[in-house]
């Protein structure tokens, strides 16, 4: 399926429905009616039109996308903020003349992975839509997995989160940790905001809400609130095992608004951290056709008849790693994001 930064390429992905749409199986029905539903992750947050025409053809198992449309619409999403005393930072849709503009941020409602965050100085500072600017704060990047039926939630796990940072991209996306140790006030915090926009938005099924969590001179932390993603984010990875529990329920949220059985997940996936890490390579790579991965490495490029040549930039396979404990855990997976990065080298 054609992707990029912006989502997915509409016309691509519309035709690829409506060919399983036309195509006929023995009993006459077409393919899509062998589906229970369309289950997505990102790439609909800039274009949640194109979420409804899928919806068309097809059950969407997710939020609607009049949901999506408002949570990723600036003047919507930060207007409820505001109404419901959430703490977030500081958000412009132009930035006012007397503000130092160094102290600010470029966002793009519908982005994600971090690559479209760029800081307010590098950009002209005229309305476009869709874009905005927000205050820039230091602290602990975490997010908040959680089930929702529209009215109440019920937590997956707490974790979090890093960038990988490049000249062009300096908050791209470089992954995260499950279970973080986050102290009561903060993990309250977070719950309290995740109720409240739930209620608002009518959220449903998995969703996860990225925060900064500062430490004021006096000890206190304090949570902000930077988004909802009201979709299954890259999180999930981090706690779906492959007895689709956690699956099963963002559908019975979905399709019957029910929550039963998921407070058990915590507890069946409290015993081990998982780490997942993005590895982008410094330099332009060429893969070989013999190129042997290791176990803990997925994502990879397809089987290749060929060399392939990866950009320096470019995100190559992610890694993963499994401790007792979130800090761990994020040791070992950084470990090998640099052991993965050696051996891209010794290959070119």
């Amino acid at each position: 399926m054609k992707y990029d930064n912006g989502g997915f390429d509409a016309e691509h992905l519309l035709q690829a429905l409506h060919t399983l749409e036309n195509e006929r199986i023995n009993s006459g029905d077409s393919q899509l009616n062998q589906f229970a539903g369309f289950v997505y992750g990102s790439g609909f947050e800039a274009q949640p039109d194109l979420l409804q025409q899928v919806a068309a053809l097809i059950p969407v198992i997710g939020n609607s996308s009049a949901t999506l449309a408002a949570v990723k619409d600036l003047s919507v999403f930060f207007a409820v903020m505001q109404k419901l005393n959430i703490e977030h930072p500081e958000t412009f849709e132009q930035l006012p003349v007397d503000v130092d503009s160094s102290l600010y941020l470029h966002k793009f409602c519908g982005g994600s992975g971090g690559v479209h965050i760029k800081p307010a100085v590098l950009v002209q500072n005229d309305w476009l839509e869709q874009h905005y600017f927000q205050r820039k704060l230091e602290g602990l990047p975490v997010s908040l997995l959680f089930l929702a039926n529209g009215t109440e939630i019920e937590v997956v796990g707490f974790n979090e989160q890093w960038v990988n940072a490049s000249t062009d991209m300096p908050f791209r996306y470089g992954g995260a940790v499950s279970h973080a140790v986050l102290s009561v006030a903060v993990q309250q915090q977070l719950l309290d905001a995740a109720r409240q926009l739930t209620t608002q938005f009518d959220l449903l099924g998995l969703n996860s809400l990225d925060a900064i969590v500062r430490t004021t001179g006096t000890g206190i932390e304090q949570v902000y609130v930077l988004e909802i993603n009201p979709r299954l984010s890259a999180t999930v990875d981090l706690y779906n095992h492959s007895d689709g529990v956690l699956f099963e329920c963002h559908m019975q949220a979905c399709r019957y608004r029910q929550l039963a059985g998921a407070s058990q997940l915590r507890d069946k996936y409290e015993a081990v951290s998982k780490a997942h890490a993005i590895v982008y390579t410094d330099i332009d790579v060429m893969l070989n056709t013999e190129m042997v991965w290791p176990d803990w490495v997925t994502d990879t490029p397809v089987q290749l008849s060929t060399p392939l040549k990866i950009v320096a930039g470019a995100p190559v396979c992610s890694v993963l790693a499994y401790a007792d404990n979130a800090v761990a855990a994020k040791k070992v997976v950084l470990a090998r994001v640099q052991q993965i990065k050696n051996l891209l080298q010794s290959t070119y």
